[in-house]
């Protein structure tokens, strides 16, 4: 790319005052320089089907050799059918002592839970019987009391009474016949 080129500006003249320059905008972009006009690009020559097929072919034994390559060396690093199966028994070993320990660990933690259960509903229903019983065996008694204590006082009345009526009843009886010692004289 060239230079850009801008207008020339004319400078005052001579007397007149001085004016603002005028911007014209940004000059007009063509893009990269093109062939000439006259002479066509040439197009790359297709390839042929030999070409193609001897290129997959080649790609193909190359997959085939480099996987055959791996297998024969890899081959000494691979665990052994005896090996693998020894190791899945270990593991399987493994997980059956790993599960038996949490089950284990799991019975323990209900068992430690249902006694805190047990217990706590035990010390419950104890304080609400002694607090049920208490109430109903104060009330009970209230009334038991009560009527013990009427049936005692009337039966120690009655007794108290029909004594005292029958002294009485003897005094005033004697005043009656010896009114001398009624009258105390």
């Amino acid at each position: 790319m060239g230079t850009q080129a801008y207008p020339e500006l004319q400078g005052p003249a001579s007397g007149d005052p001085p004016t603002a320059p005028v911007y014209l905008g940004p000059a007009a972009y063509y893009g990269p320089p093109m062939h000439p006009a006259g002479v066509p690009p040439i197009p790359p020559r297709a390839r042929s089907n030999g070409f193609w097929v001897g290129i997959s072919a080649a790609v193909a034994l190359g997959i085939v050799g480099a996987l055959l390559i791996g297998f024969f060396i890899g081959r000494g690093t691979r665990l052994s059918n005896d090996s693998v199966q020894g190791k899945i028994i270990q593991q399987s070993q493994a997980d059956q002592i790993a599960e038996q320990q949490a089950l284990d660990n799991q019975k323990a933690v209900f068992a430690r839970n249902e006694a805190r259960a047990i217990t706590s509903a035990r010390k419950n229903a104890y304080s609400a019987g002694q607090t049920a019983g208490f109430t109903a065996g104060q009330q009970q008694g209230f009334s038991n009391g009560q009527s013990q204590g009427f049936a005692q006082g009337e039966a120690t009345g009655s007794a108290q009474g029909e004594t005292a009526g029958f002294s009485q009843g003897l005094n005033q009886g004697a005043c009656f016949a010896n009114s001398i010692f009624c009258s105390g004289g």
